[in-house]
């Protein structure tokens, strides 16, 4: 019996070694300013201050996406944030998850690109009453960006020191106005530890990859149908919904590269709501819709892909801010898209923009063939 247990718990702290080095742990400090992006932008009083704890978990050489691109590191971040004006906008929590990619290394320095997206929390909103200065935020969750460059020196076989900058946006996509968002430019020092990574033998990844279907670059038409929520003009009050449907091909440029053109009908309900209310124009639901042509690039990660889109507006219509349309987000594919390149299923979950201004949050849904 005493024989059994100590095996056990030798097994025990043996799986806890390798799934430990997996990991490593990161304590960063931020130190930024938020920029002014209206006239009438509360004044930013002091700079912005941000301590950050990161876990980061090494992906290994046993999924297709992982090899692919080169197997980045997943990195989930907490951190508060100072925002430059307490008593308007008060501050900021955020949990982050990016994806960290190695962009070159050189002896016992290397660089590092993260991308995140995630949620962050504004502890001081818009108020008509209360907060009526605040017109930069309206809702308390918002979605939180965050793109970075950093340079890791290491110290040793488990430290690194590593400096960078960045940007971090904060923004509820028009779901609440107001939202002019906030942007955080910074730079950054931190500290990471790392446990040992564990190796995988390149015999696997060579089956694995090998084992993939003969990359198909054909021209696929596909359709896409699109429902968004957004709100009256600058006011806050009932959400009005936003129709949309697109037509188009898409053409794989790499196994994880994915480009598409398309034309799109849109039509916003909520300007039309408001003039009809004020009655004081002539009504016609076509001065409410609006053209598009659309280029999109998508990064697959088999059933997900991160979608990025600039088009620009065909027609003139009703309270027109912009030529320029942008898009940004996830769509998920029923199969996986390194298996599998036509008849594929997807849904999406898009922040859609005027230029750089978001407008509203859209869930699509497609069907390419």
């Amino acid at each position: 019996m005493t024989k059994i247990f100590l095996i056990l718990i030798i097994q025990f702290f043996g799986v806890t070694a390798i799934v430990a080095q997996q990991y490593a742990l990161e304590l960063n400090y931020q130190f930024g300013t938020n920029v002014p992006i209206h006239p009438r932008y509360p004044k930013i009083q002091a700079h912005s201050h941000t301590g950050e704890l990161t876990l980061l978990q090494h992906t290994q050489a046993k999924k297709i996406w992982s090899i692919l691109y080169g197997q980045p590191t997943v990195a989930y971040s907490i951190a508060y944030q100072t925002l430059g004006n307490a008593d308007i906008l008060g501050n900021a929590f955020y949990a982050v998850p990016s994806l960290d990619f190695k962009v070159f290394e050189w002896k016992r320095l290397d660089m590092r690109a993260r991308i995140g997206w995630g949620a962050g929390i504004i502890t001081k909103t818009y108020d008509s009453f209360y907060n009526k200065d605040n017109i930069v935020i309206g809702s308390t969750l918002n979605a939180c960006v965050i793109l970075r460059a950093l340079f890791r020196y290491r110290i040793s076989n488990t430290f690194h020191l590593q400096l960078g900058g960045g940007v971090t946006h904060y923004s509820n996509g028009g779901f609440t106005n107001p939202n002019l968002g906030i942007n955080i430019p910074f730079a950054q020092v931190g500290i990471q530890y790392s446990f040992q990574k564990p190796t995988v033998p390149d015999s696997l990844s060579t089956q694995l990859i090998a084992g993939l279907p003969a990359l198909n670059q054909s021209f696929r038409p596909f359709i896409q149908i699109g429902l968004g929520l957004t709100e009256m003009a600058t006011s806050r009050g009932p959400k009005y919904p936003v129709y949309n449907v697109s037509i188009g091909v898409s053409r794989l440029m790499a196994r994880i590269s994915k480009l598409s053109l398309s034309v799109e009908y849109l039509y916003n309900t909520a300007p039309y709501a408001f003039d009809r209310q004020s009655g004081s124009v002539v009504l016609k639901h076509l001065n409410y819709a609006r053209f598009s042509i659309i280029a999109t690039h998508e990064l697959l990660f088999g059933h997900w892909g991160l979608v990025t889109s600039l088009g620009v507006y065909m027609n003139e219509h009703k309270y027109r801010r912009s030529v320029l349309v942008s898009k940004v987000g996830f769509n998920f594919y029923l199969q996986n898209y390194f298996k599998n390149f036509k008849n594929q299923l997807w849904l999406g979950c898009h922040v859609r923009a005027y230029a750089g201004e978001a407008e509203l949050v859209e869930v699509t849904l497609g069907y390419n063939w």
